[in-house]
């Protein structure tokens, strides 16, 4: 480990990708000797470093590097701070939680603080499934209402909030969605699109099947992801239209969501793609197709 930081240290030194195992899933002592290196390094290679590193987890989960990517949540550069959210992306556990949160509430730009804001959501996700502690909830429900009921916040950072609070589905959260949907604003129509599949509400399904009709490819991707989140077997109607549409996003947002949704239907229409679609089309089709045999029978699919 001695030598690879060395190596990260000498800005005249190519950094092979080999190198990064040796700073894979560092234990505290370990950390605390990498920052110590890190915070000498200059700016531009560090955004390197961990842009490499979110690519090498990505690509091998043998390699973790969780430690750092919470290190550089505190790291002065926002460019690094941002990397370092998105190397996190799957990271479930709530000791991130604050780190999250001060990006959010900092004076930084909208560009990393909407970001956070992102992150954020994934555990709005884990407290209503019970998975966080009482004041973990708290925490993320009040910064993340904070941030979206300031009127003085960037639109950026408001909307990435109130997709990210969805999940808590409160009156006054629907009231943000129908303010946000009834916005003149495209992004954060769309944004309202996506919270209203982020809150489990069955009530916007007549508004998501208006919106599969809408002239926005955009927003018929938003309104087909919302459907899915949703589950309701009466849009699937509707969702197979979207199988031809002239947008190649949006078909593969309807695939998506027929396999989130399931029936036997979506099953057939599926099948159906995978036997006359293209390629790329067939491939989707097919990673559908499995999440609706999963649905219909977890213990069968497993075995």
């Amino acid at each position: 480990m001695e030598e690879v930081l060395d190596i990260l240290a000498d800005i005249s030194a190519d950094v092979a990708n080999a190198d990064f195992i040796e700073i894979s899933d560092l234990s505290p002592s370990e950390i605390g000797s990498f920052a110590r290196v890190w915070f000498t390094i200059p700016v531009d290679r560090q955004r390197s470093i961990l842009s490499t590193m979110v690519s090498l987890a990505e690509d091998n989960t043998e390699l973790d590097f969780c430690a750092v990517f919470k290190m550089c949540l505190k790291d002065p550069d926002e460019i690094v701070q941002k990397t370092a959210i998105e190397g996190l992306w799957e990271y479930e556990d709530r000791s991130i939680i604050a780190g999250l949160v001060q990006i959010l509430r900092s004076n930084g730009s909208p560009f990393v603080r909407s970001t956070a804001a992102v992150a954020l959501g994934k555990f709005a996700y884990l407290t209503q499934e019970g998975k966080l502690l009482a004041k973990d909830e708290s925490q993320i429900f009040e910064n993340l209402m904070d941030a979206l009921s300031d009127e003085d916040e960037d639109l950026e950072v408001r909307r990435r909030s109130l997709e990210a609070v969805a999940p808590f589905n409160t009156d006054v959260i629907r009231g943000y969605v129908t303010w946000a949907y009834e916005s003149d604003d495209m992004d954060l129509k769309s944004s309202s699109i996506y919270a209203m599949g982020r809150t489990g509400e069955a009530s916007w399904i007549p508004c998501l099947m208006k919106e599969l009709q809408s002239p926005e490819p955009s927003v018929r991707y938003e309104t087909a992801n919302a459907c899915g989140d949703l589950g309701d077997e009466d849009v699937v109607p509707d969702l197979v239209q979207l199988l031809e549409d002239d947008d190649y996003q949006v078909q593969i947002a309807g695939i998506n969501a027929l396999g989130k949704i399931g029936g036997v239907l979506a099953k057939r229409v599926l099948m159906r793609c995978i036997k006359e679609g293209d390629a790329a089309l067939e491939d989707a089709a097919r990673a559908a197709l499995e999440d609706v045999e999963f649905l219909d029978d977890p213990m069968a699919y497993q075995s």
